[in-house]
């Protein structure tokens, strides 16, 4: 089993950021390795950038604590289990900061440990992506 763990601070209060955070069905504004994304019910269909689709169902969410927790069913990845949490934490009324961790496992240990570092640049990209977009509302696509 393989464990991920990414924080970024922000600059901006923790509404301002789980306003982009919060709706699981428009992480394709935010995540660049996301082109597109819909909700049916908790079933979130997303295509990433590459074309490939992925299905992820959303096991967990709340507005008032700022978290949801998602689980991938299927697509392109090689994953056995995969489930990761997304929180915004407050720090102070104009900061915050973005708690992204993960757990998975997959078929063999090289394979997770290539899919670890695949996953968390993936979620260093977003949140760099996220970080712009919060500073600069003019940014949003």
């Amino acid at each position: 089993m393989a464990e991920i763990k990414v924080q970024q601070h922000f600059s901006v209060g923790a509404e301002t950021v789980w306003a982009q955070v919060g709706d699981p069905g428009a992480i394709a504004d935010w995540i660049p390795s996301v082109a597109t994304a819909r909700m049916e019910q908790e079933i979130r269909h997303l295509v990433f950038a590459d074309g490939q689709p992925a299905r992820e169902r959303i096991a967990e969410h709340s507005d008032r604590d700022r978290r949801y927790t998602y689980e991938y069913i299927d697509g392109p990845l090689p994953l056995k289990q995969y489930r990761s949490t997304i929180s915004v934490l407050d720090a102070t009324s104009e900061a915050c900061t973005v708690d992204w961790t993960a757990t998975f496992s997959a078929e063999a240990e090289e394979v997770e440990s290539e899919l670890a570092a695949t996953i968390e640049e993936i979620y260093r990209a977003a949140l760099k992506e996220l970080s712009t977009i919060v500073s600069n509302p003019s940014v949003r696509g």
